[in-house]
Parts: C-alpha cells; structure tokens; sequence
C-alpha cells in the first residue's frame, strides 16, 4: 500500500506541476493537466486515450480506463474481465497547492485462454479505496496524503497435475503522509506511518490444505529530513525531456552534473521501523508462531559521514516439534535481538565521482564502480558494528557487542573484536548435557561450552565474559590468552 500511495502521489506531482496554477478551471488547464500526466509515457500508450481529463463542477476529473491500456498493450494468453475506469479528483486552490482526491473499488480477475498452457486465474479485489491530499506544485511533491482501504483479496489457482491455490485477504490497510518546513524553502521534512489488519494466506491444493500464515497487525512509520524534493523532480524531468537522446552534449551533462549535485545530500537523516504482531503459520509438518517481529533502519550523520543502523527483533517463537526435535524446542529463544551498524559513510565522495563520470560511456560502468569504492572506502576496508546481538530463553541468556573488518578485494582477510556475556552458564551447560543423552549431536556443543567456561571470566554481576579477539593473520585471543 505504501508504494502505491507514492507512485499516485508521484503521478499527480509529474502533471499537477506542470498545469495551470491557477484556481479556475477550464479546457485549456484540461489539456495541460493531460500533457503532464502522459509526459513520461510512450506516445502510442498517450493516444491510447487510457488517460483523460475533463474539467467538471471545479475540479478536474481524471480517468484511468485500464481496460484501454490493456488493449494497447495487446496482452495475449489471457482473458481480463472487471476492468473498471479509476477516478481522481484535482482541484486548484487560490493559494497555489492543489487538493487531489479518489474513491475507487476494484475487482479484476484474468483467466488462461484455452490452449495456452496449463488452466490459471489470479483475482485481485478491493472492496473500498479513498485517497486524499494537498500537492504543492512549487515542489512537486504532495505535502499531506491519508489512503485507506479495506477488504482486500489476492487469490491464484493453477491446474497443472492437480489444483493449486493461493489465497490472501486483508481486512484493512491505512496510509498517512505529512511534511513540514525545516527552513529551506526547497526541502521538506516527512513523517509516513501506517499498518495492515488481519492478514491471511492460505495455500492448499483440490485434496487438502498445505499451509496457512496469519499476521495479526503490521505496522510502519518512517521519517526524513531535508528531502531535496523539488531537485529529484527536475532530475526525473530531466530524464524524460531527454529519454530519447542517445549522446548527451556537453551542456547537457553539465546541467545533469548540476541539477545531481543540487540533489545532495539526498537526506540530512532517515529512519524507519516495521512492526508484526500475532504471527502463526500452519503446515502439515507442525505449527509455529511469533508473538513480535521487528525490523529497524537509519541513516543519520554528515554527508561525509553518515551511519547506517540496521535492527532486528524477535519474541516469543514458538516450533512445533514436527519442525523442531523435541530435545531442541527448549533452546528455542524467547527474544532475540540484532543490531548492526555501517560507520562513516562518505556520501560527498560519492557525489564527486558522479560530478567526474561520462553519461556518455555505459563501458565505463566497472570503472566507475571501482571509483564509488575507493570514494567510499577509501582504505580498501569495511567496518561493520555489533552493537548488540542476544538470545534469552528458560536455558541461556547470551549478549555479544564489537566489530568486524573486512579487505574488499581479499575476501579472507577478516579481523573481529567481540565480547561475549553468558548468564547463568552452569545451567546452559547443564541443559545440554541432558539433551545429549538423547541427541547425540549435542556432545560436541557440550564439549565446547566446557571448554568456553575454562577461558572465561566473571563479571560483578556473576556473568561469564569472553573478550575475544581475531586479527586479519587468523590468530586468535580469549582474554588474552593466545588460542592455537
């Protein structure tokens, strides 16, 4: 739904920023409105007529007739029934932003045509469908957006050797966008956020079920900071005006080297997090669930040294023995958690090699990849951080913090410092070593957690620690005691 709602927001931004600004509404704001609406397409899709718009009751109606773009396109190998024309709303305020609004339902299926392979139909339906916004035509770019949609179904069946069918509804979706000023009159500040309800996949054949995947809530949210909004809009423009020219004249790379280098930084910062609750999956060979998954990213700092964090988060995972050995389920984490981090990312280099490349000369490709290389890595290295990695269930809880280096062109070469916590390692041990009994496998965990325990120390809080320490030569220390 969130890339849907950005690519309508983009559509109006490429036509509304190109029309009539002012509030009346006429034939010749039509024709402009139309103008900008097609200009990235191909001209035999623009006479295809699949997009019009007429000036009505203040606004603009435009109209999307999916059943003539399908024509043009001349799908072949299926029949396509339920094509509806979509509708949008654009209407010109006296402030110069335009309001931009739709209500749409859909229901679409395609079917195989005899003869044309094995039997196939997918089916896509949304009940109900409402946009509304506020464009700014001054930065091409929609300042505000709320979508919302509900009951939502995607379903595929295939017969070949017998019936296979996928089937997936969603009770509702939601999509809200706002920006604010941060001062510069051609940059915004953004805030996203959003979520799904009620998720369910099934997959099952013409004799029994294969498996399902239910997902009680998703959500998002998402911010940046000074998006250079109006500078990518003339980049994409630019890229149209000049999608048929083969050799760019020099004016013209010096204009694209500058409208990219209006373009930078592309953020000042970025940061966004993803959020499953209630999530179970049912197969033939057993059961599963996790009561939360999460995922995080961001990127912050100065240009020429920006971090990229990366997380992910896991609780209450639960296996059924079917998929899990009896023996093992008790290992199974309760919570998991990882935090990875790319350090000193030198986006002002990046933007100097482009300022130096030839738009002219696709063969330079590999050269200019090394280039971005050595601009952002300018010791041939990468350093990775651990901020934090843990594992905590009724038998162990183990955290690990440090970092990683890696020689880009001597994919061997590896250097690692990391210090490792263990709660409770007695019990860990003692868990195992019972599991054994039955596991065979597990001897050799257990022969090497004794050996762990020999190297390591205690901490005030009664924790195990291991400082461990691997140098790009592979030798290895453990609290400084050198490891053959």
């Amino acid at each position: 739904m969130r890339f849907k709602a950005v690519t309508a927001a983009a559509v109006f931004a490429v036509g509304l920023a190109g029309a009539s600004q002012a509030a009346d509404v006429n034939e010749q704001g039509a024709k402009d409105l139309l103008g900008n609406l097609t200009h990235f397409l191909p001209d035999d899709l623009v006479k295809s007529g699949f997009v019009a718009v007429t000036p009505a009751n203040g606004h603009y109606e435009v109209t999307y007739d999916l059943q003539k773009l399908f024509d043009k396109l001349n799908v072949t190998g299926f029949d396509i029934t339920g094509l509806k024309p979509l509708m949008a709303l654009a209407t010109p305020q006296d402030n110069g932003l335009w309001n931009i609004e739709g209500n749409n339902a859909i229901d679409v299926t395609a079917r195989s045509k005899p003869g044309s392979g094995p039997d196939a139909e997918f089916r896509y339906a949304l009940a109900s469908s409402s946009f509304a916004g506020v464009f700014d035509p001054a930065l091409h770019y929609v300042r505000s957006m709320d979508v919302k949609g509900s009951g939502i179904i995607v379903a595929t069946k295939t017969t070949d050797n017998g019936v296979q069918k996928n089937d997936i509804t969603i009770d509702g979706v939601g999509y809200t966008l706002s920006s604010s000023s941060n001062g510069d009159p051609d940059r915004l500040d953004m805030q996203m956020g959003g979520g799904l309800q009620s998720f369910y996949d099934k997959i099952s054949s013409d004799t029994e079920p294969l498996g399902e995947l239910k997902i009680g809530t998703i959500d998002f949210k998402a911010n940046a900071t000074k998006l250079p909004l109006k500078a990518l809009n003339e980049i994409l423009r630019f890229i149209s005006d000049h999608k048929d020219t083969k050799t760019l004249s020099d004016s013209e790379t010096a204009a694209l080297k500058a409208l990219l280098r209006n373009a930078m930084p592309l953020a000042g910062s970025l940061d966004e997090s993803v959020s499953a609750r209630d999530i179970s999956v049912t197969t033939p060979l057993g059961n599963g669930g996790l009561q939360q998954m999460g995922y995080s990213f961001k990127v912050a700092g100065p240009a020429n040294a920006m971090n990229a964090d990366f997380g992910m988060s896991a609780e209450k995972l639960t296996l059924a023995s079917g998929l899990v050995p009896q023996d093992y389920v008790a290992f199974i984490p309760d919570a998991a958690e990882l935090q990875m981090q790319v350090p000193n990312l030198n986006f002002t280099a990046l933007m100097d090699v482009l300022q130096q490349a030839d738009f002219n000369n696709p063969a330079g490709t590999a050269a200019m990849d090394d280039k971005v290389q050595q601009a952002m890595f300018p010791d041939g290295t990468m350093t990775i951080n651990f901020p934090k990695i843990s594992a905590i269930s009724g038998l162990y809880d183990i955290e690990a913090s440090g970092s990683m280096r890696g020689w880009l062109n001597e994919t061997d070469r590896v250097s690692m410092k990391m210090t490792v916590l263990a709660r409770d390692l007695d019990k860990t041990i003692a868990a195992v070593q019972d599991a054994a009994k039955t596991e065979q496998d597990l001897n050799q965990l257990s022969f090497g957690l004794m050996m762990a325990k020999g190297f390591a120390k205690t901490d005030p809080d009664g924790r195990s620690r291991w400082d461990v320490s691997i140098a790009d030569d592979n030798s290895v220390t453990i609290n400084g005691q050198a490891i053959k």
